[in-house]
């Protein structure tokens, strides 16, 4: 029987870590197959996970829960913070620690009948979530190679609400790992999630928390599917990758209702679908209409529904560059929430988009760094930890590449090969 491992990484990764498994807690009673994300040892169930940071605070805040039995080598931590720096997590305090934590990883895999997939939580604007999980994901690839499929759900820059020049730093170093290290990447970020939940919820007061349910809700559903339908999810995401670079998704989330608002009602699925597709709910939000070049449809509710959205004119009607029609999947489980404010609806879902509209934010990176990286800004900060300045140059030319297979394969699909992209 195969499992997934989880791997959380940097404070960020490691709080949305520690809601993604208050979640699957909540769940696990309802799973019919128990053992995917969990080891079974004489009735007792030990989440089969990493979380890893460079100190222990945030960890701690985990630990704090006696309510999942986790296990010791689930936690790895050092003795100082990477400062917010990538180099520091990658070549120096990060590399203390390294071996623990892949000896910690491999005990645990050592006890499933088959490695699935590794599942990994971080923000690349972070120096350990970029520094760290850089260094992790090269190990690990030469550990397993490429039998085991490797997903990630990852915080990228906001547009306009980090003026944080370490992060942008961060970020730039981290595009050749998403790039070469992962088969996917589901992708957040804070300004966008904060606008979703503006938009579904009239809270007066939203915090981390609430952005970490987002991601904990997403990838519970895409586990889910094996979880509870015992559907082999690990080609879930590589039918939506037309080339194995262009393996990044934008997800939309919905539809959340809070706990008192006694006016609420279920969405028929017509107004459900129409709902997911809108671009205002992403999750990763793009100033450009999308261009889908592939999509799927994730929608959970208990009840099996086998036609759900076969004929629907939104998803019918969807543009693609590649003419596909968008797949559906149902995760047959109940909506589970951690966050007591939070209503549990009848149904929800996730709409996924392999969108080349990101191209746009992806230019806004590579804008922002070119500004701050003219007047070398902070360089010896990395340089001192151990980095060398030609690989400011080489980050730079792996979001251009990225960038430009986008365009490329945009521009193909043109019939008068005349698409012009705004990426202001």
């Amino acid at each position: 029987m195969s499992s997934a491992f989880h791997i959380h990484i940097g404070g960020a990764g490691v709080m949305m870590g520690d809601m993604l498994w208050k979640l699957y807690e909540k769940e696990h009673n309802e799973t019919t197959l128990k053992n995917y994300v969990y080891q079974q040892v004489d009735g007792h169930s030990h989440p089969l996970t990493l979380f890893a940071d460079l100190d222990d605070r945030m960890i701690s805040e985990v630990q704090r829960n006696k309510q999942i039995q986790f296990k010791k080598n689930s936690f790895l931590y050092g003795k100082e913070e990477a400062s917010n720096i990538y180099s520091r997590g990658c070549y120096t305090i990060g590399k203390e620690i390294i071996d623990k934590g892949l000896d910690q990883i491999r005990k645990q895999i050592e006890t499933m009948d088959r490695l699935d997939q590794f599942v990994i939580t971080t923000s690349i604007m972070g120096g350990t979530g970029s520094g760290f999980s850089t260094l992790l994901l090269q190990r690990l690839e030469v550990d397993y190679k490429n039998k085991v499929k490797t997903n990630g759900f990852i915080i990228f820059p906001s547009s306009g609400m980090s003026n944080n020049i370490l992060g942008i730093y961060n970020a730039m170093f981290s595009i050749q790992m998403t790039r070469n290290h992962f088969h996917s990447i589901t992708m957040f970020d804070n300004q966008s999630m904060y606008n979703v939940i503006d938009q579904q919820l009239d809270l007066d007061y939203v915090d981390y928390s609430h952005l970490n349910n987002l991601v904990a809700q997403t990838i519970s559903s895409y586990t889910g599917l094996r979880r509870f339908n015992n559907i082999d999810n690990s080609k879930f995401f590589s039918g939506m990758c037309p080339y194995p670079n262009l393996h990044y998704f934008v997800p939309s989330y919905g539809k959340m209702t809070l706990i008192n608002d006694y006016t609420r009602k279920e969405l028929s699925q017509n107004e459900f679908i129409k709902y997911l597709t809108k671009k205002e709910i992403k999750l990763y939000q793009s100033p450009n209409n999308p261009q889908h070049l592939s999509t799927t449809l994730l929608f959970r509710q208990k009840e099996p529904n086998h036609f759900y959205g076969k004929f629907n004119q939104t998803l019918q009607n969807l543009s693609h560059v590649y003419n596909q029609s968008p797949r559906i999947f149902q995760c047959n489980s109940s909506n589970y929430q951690v966050l007591s404010e939070l209503a549990q609806m009848k149904q929800t879902g996730i709409f996924f988009s392999n969108d080349a509209s990101i191209i746009s934010r992806f230019d806004q990176l590579g804008r922002n760094f070119d500004k701050i990286y003219a007047k070398r800004a902070f360089v010896w900060a990395y340089v001192s930890e151990g980095l060398e300045e030609f690989e400011f140059s080489e980050g730079r030319e792996a979001l251009a590449n990225l960038t430009s297979e986008y365009s490329e394969v945009i521009k193909e699909d043109s019939p008068q090969n005349d698409l012009e992209i705004d990426y202001e």
